[in-house]
């Protein structure tokens, strides 16, 4: 019986052991979470205020873009130039650098690019999202 005890007392004071060491890397977890959220926000307001100085705040995936692209005319919904994460489209398309985004005497947006392969680009943007409906 004796053993029995000290046993017990072994398994309770392994297991007090065990739940201080989980509190502790609860603990941790919680302070990088928050840490992590805070780096975050900063981000966000950071893209908030690149947007306000150099594009518009107001961009939605329904624009209709229009765009000279080595004299020709291709319109597209933004959406459509945007759905490819990490791409330089979604970057240039996003509405975040449209003030700083060269311009024709039209006001659409220039690129100096072959109109045939840009189309072709678009088109291909299209049916990517015809098929995903």
């Amino acid at each position: 019986m004796e053993q029995l005890n000290i046993s017990n007392k072994r398994l309770k004071t392994a297991h007090g052991d065990r739940e201080r060491d989980y509190k502790a890397q609860i603990e941790k977890l919680d302070s990088k979470e928050e840490e992590l959220l805070k780096h975050l926000s900063d981000l966000d307001k950071n893209k908030l205020e690149t947007a306000e100085a150099n594009g518009n705040v107001d961009a939605a995936d329904d624009d209709v873009v229009e765009i000279n692209a080595g004299g020709k005319v291709v319109t597209a919904k933004r959406s459509t130039l945007t759905q490819l994460k990490g791409t330089r489209l979604k970057a240039l398309f996003s509405g975040r650098w449209d003030k700083k985004l060269q311009r024709d005497s039209n006001g659409r947006i220039f690129l100096d690019v072959n109109s045939v392969c840009f189309q072709a680009i678009v088109d291909y943007l299209n049916e990517m999202t015809i098929s995903s409906e």
